[in-house]
């Protein structure tokens, strides 16, 4: 009770700031404009878009993102509040380190706007090395940092490879697992710009495998002789844009999966059926609704979206998977930030093979201060809430002769928060005693955001376990 009683107090003191912080003082609002209805009644018509700074990028994917267009007539205030929308805009495709979009050459009764961009750079010979462990913290706690838990070898990145945002990745690796994957992603294939299509191809080996769960640790099993488990999945996929970022996306794909003699005698039930080979196929729709000031670290604005996965269509490979995710995002005063995020997930029926039960903990679901432990099972619901506010910007000359990199900025973030969770386990293994129950926990740390999409994260948990300690996490955008 002692320690529920001390997530309740974080939460309370997350809000509490957050309704001080949001009585600002009446002088420090922005006031409103006197002539906001001339704003609205008189017209302007859009003479020209000019771009600059794009060499790959072609100009009609730059001015999809624009909601005013040549030759058209709007609103002055339809105009003005156009233009720092474009700039949200065209941030969120990743294409660009940065964005302007003003306008210029007022005439009359039309105007010309003005955008410039700083592309990125698109190709990425990246050497790879990294732990085949879910996060660096079980790396290093359980494994010793050990060498021989890692994957190294290629991935060939390349995006907007047409200069019409299409993005095509290799990746060769080897190591402790053996992976090929050849992927290709065109949201923009037709002249509307709306509709897209994914090609992907993914053969797989691995020498260790996680085949059950104990005291909500990983089991793994493990020959460094021969690979215990190998993987084939080919796709195809279709997406269709009907907003900025508002895409329904499909996708089908085949996969055949083997397990070995070894890892069946240690879990007959691994794909429900006593087999060591499962062949399914897989049918993923998603919807995404995104209004946000910027999708990898956003401090403003709403998002929504909604999935569904049909995998197998056998008795024993059976799933109706649904998820769902929303996200608030709050500016409750200059530099101080308030954020709430919801996840739901309901696999059904209730009853599912080991392979169809990851829930908490596996890839970027789970609760800060749990990165150690694995909660399955076959329905979840977890929230987060942050408070945090921007303590230093940082922009670092590195002396390059160049107008992208030039400048590399850093925004320092500090934040204290809470999380809920609980996951749902229809067959309640005797070990495992994190799921059926109420989960929380909470901290406080700093994140450091980049160009790139870089956001590297320091925190300081706990958990209802009595457990603390330091966790560092990490993400790069190409």
């Amino acid at each position: 009770m002692a320690k529920l009683y001390k997530y309740l107090l974080l939460l309370t003191f997350l809000f509490s700031c957050t309704r001080t912080l949001s009585q600002e003082p009446e002088k420090d609002r922005d006031p409103v404009h006197e002539d906001a209805d001339i704003l609205k009644t008189s017209f302007l018509v859009i003479r020209d878009v000019i771009i600059t700074g794009n060499k790959i990028t072609r100009p009609y994917i730059i001015s999809r993102e624009v909601p005013v267009k040549k030759g058209n007539q709007y609103p002055i205030s339809a105009i003005l509040s156009s233009l720092p929308e474009s700039r949200q805009n065209l941030i969120n495709t990743g294409l660009f380190l940065d964005a302007t979009v003003d306008f210029d050459k007022w005439v009359n009764d039309s105007i010309d706007i003005v955008i410039d961009v700083k592309e990125r750079w698109y190709y990425f010979p990246v050497p790879y090395f990294k732990p085949v462990d879910r996060n660096f913290n079980v790396w290093i706690k359980d494994y010793n940092a050990s060498l021989g838990r890692v994957n190294y070898g290629l991935k060939f990145i390349a995006n907007n490879v047409s200069g019409r945002n299409d993005k095509l990745n290799i990746w060769l690796l080897t190591g402790y697992s053996r992976q090929i994957v050849l992927n290709y992603n065109a949201p923009n294939i037709d002249n509307t710009l709306k509709n897209g299509m994914v090609l992907d191809f993914l053969f797989a080996q691995n020498k260790e495998l996680n085949y059950a769960t104990d005291n909500n640790k990983q089991l793994f099993y493990k020959n460094d002789k021969e690979f215990v488990t190998d993987r084939l999945r080919v796709g195809i996929g279709y997406s269709h844009r009907t907003g900025y970022i508002k895409r329904h996306s499909v996708r089908l794909s085949y996969n055949i999966v083997r397990i070995n003699d070894s890892v069946l005698a240690r879990n007959p039930d691994f794909f429900g059926n006593q087999s060591k080979r499962a062949a399914f196929p897989d049918l993923f729709y998603q919807y995404q609704d995104f209004d946000l000031n910027y999708i990898p670290y956003p401090t403003k604005g709403f998002m929504w979206e909604v999935s569904f996965n049909k995998r197998g269509v056998s008795k024993t490979m059976n799933l109706w998977e649904f998820s769902g995710r929303v996200g608030s995002y709050w500016e409750v005063a200059p530099r101080y930030y308030l954020s709430s995020q919801t996840f739901a997930n309901l696999k059904l029926p209730l009853d599912q093979p080991f392979y169809n039960r990851a829930l908490l903990g596996y890839g970027n679901l789970f609760l800060r201060g749990l990165e150690n432990y694995v909660v399955d099972g076959t329905g979840s619901l977890v929230t987060k809430t942050t408070f945090s506010r921007e303590i230093w910007k940082l922009d670092l000359k590195t002396g390059l002769k160049s107008r992208s990199y030039g400048v590399i900025p850093f925004r320092f973030y500090a934040k204290v928060y809470g999380d809920l969770g609980y996951a749902y386990a229809k067959k309640l293994p005797g070990t495992n005693l994190l799921n059926n129950k109420l989960l929380y926990t909470g901290g406080a740390g700093i994140d450091i955001v980049s160009i790139y999409d870089a956001v590297v994260s320091f925190e300081y948990s706990f958990n209802q376990l009595g457990q603390k300690g330091l966790f560092l996490e990490g993400r790069l955008g190409f």
